[in-house]
C-alpha cells in the first residue's frame, strides 16, 4: 500500500514539474523591431561621401575602387565588416569586428568593439530592404572631423 502511494506521489511530482517547465519556456520571444530585421543582411559598399570643401552643399565620392567588393554583416552575434577580395588600406572603418545596438530613439545604429575610442554612431539615412545609408562624423583625426556618408545595397 505505502509501495502504491508513493509511486503516485512520484508521478504526480514528475507531470507536475514538466508541466511547470513547460509553461516557463516562451516559445513566442519578442519580435525584433522592424529596423533591427531590415539590417541582419549582408550589405555591400555602393558609395562613401564627403561634402565638397569648395562647395559644401555638395557631395564628393570618396570610395576606392577596392572597397567595392567590401562588405558589412549585421547578426545578433555583432557585426562584422569584411575586406573584399581587392584589399586596400582603408581608413573609413578603424576597426572591423564588434557589437552594435539599434537606437530607436535617435534612429542610429551603434557600433563599438570594446573601447570608448572606437564607438561609432551612425545616423541612418535611409533604410528598406535593399538600401542602407548612415552618416557619421569621422573623428578619428579630432582636428579635422570630416562627415562621411556610406551607401550599402544588399
Amino acid at each position: 500500500m505505502k509501495k502504491q502511494n508513493l509511486l503516485k506521489l512520484i508521478a504526480i511530482a514528475v507531470v507536475g514539474s514538466t508541466l511547470l517547465l513547460a509553461c516557463d519556456k516562451n516559445d513566442n520571444p519578442a519580435p525584433l523591431p522592424e529596423p533591427v530585421q531590415k539590417l541582419m543582411f549582408d550589405w555591400k559598399i555602393t558609395d562613401i561621401t564627403t561634402p565638397k570643401v569648395t562647395n559644401p552643399a555638395t557631395d564628393s565620392s570618396i570610395l576606392k575602387t577596392c572597397m567595392s567588393d567590401d562588405i558589412i554583416q549585421f547578426a545578433s552575434t555583432g557585426y562584422d565588416f569584411q575586406d573584399g577580395t581587392t584589399k586596400c588600406d582603408s581608413t573609413i572603418f578603424p576597426y572591423s569586428k564588434g557589437s552594435w545596438a539599434y537606437d530607436i530613439s535617435k534612429d542610429s545604429i551603434q557600433l563599438g568593439n570594446g573601447t570608448p575610442q572606437s564607438y561609432q554612431s551612425w545616423k541612418v539615412l535611409k533604410l528598406n530592404d535593399s538600401v542602407l545609408q548612415v552618416r557619421y562624423v569621422d573623428s578619428v583625426h579630432f582636428e579635422d572631423n570630416v562627415t562621411k556618408t556610406i551607401s550599402f545595397k544588399h
